[in-house]
């Protein structure tokens, strides 16, 4: 499976870097180098979906496929303090506003409990 991997330098500063796994909430390692940090993310990876279907866990589809999906443009007004915090983060993420903003609304429903009641209720 093809799961969206980020890779930074460990805000620390001791030199490592972070490699997480966005799907995979809590899915992280670390390494002295990307390359080390990309190898043993592929380990935890395997260990977090392991351990998701050990305890029932829902297992989250990679977010590759529906980067495939047509996108619609549409415009919104955010305050202006909201949107240089909006920009902050995605700079320090190296996203795009929209990717941003889209990852944002996802979770935000999927993590609301009376939108999973209503798709349960289906």
């Amino acid at each position: 499976m093809e799961y969206t991997v980020k890779i930074f330098p460990d805000p620390e500063g001791d030199g490592d870097y972070i490699a997480e796994v966005e799907e995979l909430k809590g899915c992280s390692a670390f390494g002295e180098t990307p390359e080390v940090a990309l190898k043993e993310i592929e380990t935890a990876m395997e260990l977090w979906i392991e351990a998701a279907k050990k305890h029932g866990k829902p297992i989250p589809a990679p977010k590759a496929g529906r980067l495939r999906e047509p996108k619609k443009r549409f415009n919104v007004m955010f305050p202006e303090s909201l949107l240089k915090n909006v920009d902050e983060y995605r700079g320090r993420h190296g996203m795009k506003r929209s990717e941003l903003l889209a990852v944002a609304a996802e979770k935000f429903i999927l993590s609301s409990e009376q939108y999973n009641a209503e798709v349960r209720g289906k």
